[in-house]
């Protein structure tokens, strides 16, 4: 009796476990890729700058063409993402290049640009609306010009406060220059420089 009873336990638990493994479909784990966000520092605040600069007269009077290498200070406040406002002063160092051969003077310009600017991932890409003073000296007498000034540059965020950028301006370009002649002259400028967001 006692082995009956033994059997039929032992048989009540095989179907049990028979009957409760049933069909159990395996289970996988999840696995969960963690996402990479490329970060965009804000653009908003002060900032503040310093390039090197290659500045050209065209049709200088006299004097031809002039060009000379030189410095741009710059400062200036994102309202937002968007747009700021710049203010730069330009100028060159050393005697200017001209085309007649009397190499001397010096080209300077100051203004305050509006700068609309769009940013993709780090790069940023901007224009300059504004209005200056360009400053030729001929090593005798100063002429100069106020006038409207534009221009376009691209920069890359190096650093969450430190950008590098490079950028065209077109300074003047009107007929005369102060009386120094009566042809069309224009005065470029092209900068390289590095910036510091506060």
């Amino acid at each position: 009796m006692k082995i009956i009873k033994t059997s039929a336990a032992a048989l009540l638990l095989m179907s049990t476990l028979a009957v409760a493994g049933g069909d159990i479909a395996p289970v996988e784990p999840e696995i969960t890729t963690p996402e990479v966000a490329v970060t965009t520092p804000a653009l908003t605040g002060f900032y503040a700058g310093l390039g090197y600069t290659y500045m050209k007269m065209d049709n200088a009077g006299a004097a031809g063409d002039v060009n000379g290498n030189g410095i741009t200070l710059l400062g200036g406040y994102n309202f937002h993402k968007y747009l700021a406002v710049e203010g730069r002063y330009s100028t060159t160092l050393g005697d200017l290049s001209v085309d007649n051969g009397a190499d001397a003077g010096d080209l300077s310009n100051i203004a305050l640009y509006l700068k609309p600017q769009y940013t993709i991932n780090r790069f940023k890409l901007y224009g300059l609306l504004g209005y200056g003073q360009v400053t030729y000296d001929n090593g005798t007498t100063d002429y100069s010009e106020n006038g409207f000034q534009y221009g376009a540059g691209v920069g890359i965020m190096a650093t969450d406060n430190i950008d590098v950028y490079v950028d065209y301006t077109r300074l003047y370009d009107d007929d005369g220059f102060d009386g120094l002649a009566n042809k069309n002259i224009t005065v470029d400028a092209v900068n390289v420089g590095v910036n510091y967001n506060f």
